[in-house]
């Protein structure tokens, strides 16, 4: 892959921060400048130095639910760096009992516990997740790559990243921590569909009111980089939006 595809991709898009990739690598000069995730931190707590060129690096702790000491706990299960949940996870999603507080996310802890049964940690081989700026140097070792945007260019990137696509679910949203939806539910459903994220209402505090995420696993974002000519990013209905929001002070 070319960093020209990429540049194209992003001129087209009108985008101006970062593409975001997660790691599964060690941390090493070609992710610097580098930040070490410490304590209970959400990872999206990191959003702006992310979008300022740095590079979060988290690794697999030895801290408990209670008292993490490499990021959230949760975090650290849904990028596969954890010791799975603790036996109260359940009801920390729904009614407290036994927890240390009640989240109120499902109507019961039977349906918390079938939604944990299902979220499979991924695997990852180095004991380190990474998450900032797409370096294509470290290619190799891109595990999801996120578009954090507005609705305009979500809809854009949804649609790019069908093109290919007959399949009408070729992009999903299911349930899940801002974190799962980063890689662990791409995973889940086959390492081949589109994730839209920041769906959490936990982490979008982190984030600029008008943003969410569009996750694509990185054979699929090697596709929507080489988009063709006669795509609808080159069409009138795609850059009228663009010109038009432009006009009246957006972005």
């Amino acid at each position: 892959m070319k960093q020209s595809s990429v540049d194209r991709l992003m001129r087209k898009l009108r985008l101006k921060t970062p593409i975001i990739a997660l790691y599964d690598s060690g941390p090493s000069g070609e992710f610097a400048p580098m930040v070490e995730s410490r304590g209970r931190t959400c990872c999206f707590a990191y959003y702006k130095r992310w979008i300022n060129g740095e590079t979060l690096v988290i690794g697999r702790g030895e801290g408990d639910f209670g008292n993490p000491d490499r990021g959230c706990y949760g975090g650290q299960s849904a990028f596969g760096l954890g010791k799975g949940y603790p036996p109260y996870m359940p009801n920390f999603l729904t009614d407290g009992k036994g927890a240390p507080m009640g989240e109120g996310l499902k109507a019961s802890p039977a349906l918390a516990k079938e939604f944990l049964d299902r979220a499979e940690p991924p695997e990852n081989s180095s004991g380190f997740v990474l998450i900032g700026p797409l370096r294509l140097s470290m290619w190799e070792r891109v595990r999801s790559v996120t578009f954090i945007v507005d609705p305009d260019r979500l809809s854009a990137l949804m649609t790019l990243a069908g093109y290919w696509s007959s399949d009408p679910e070729i992009i999903h949203a299911p349930f899940s921590s801002g974190c799962g939806l980063l890689l662990r539910e791409m995973e889940a459903a086959g390492g081949e569909r589109a994730v839209i994220g920041c769906t959490d209402i936990a982490m979008r505090r982190y984030l600029p009111p008008e943003m969410l995420c569009l996750t694509v696993p990185p054979g699929m974002f090697e596709k929507m980089v080489e988009f063709p000519e006669d795509a609808f990013l080159e069409k009138s209905w795609w850059n009228d939006l663009m010109d038009s929001r432009e006009r009246s002070g957006g972005r």
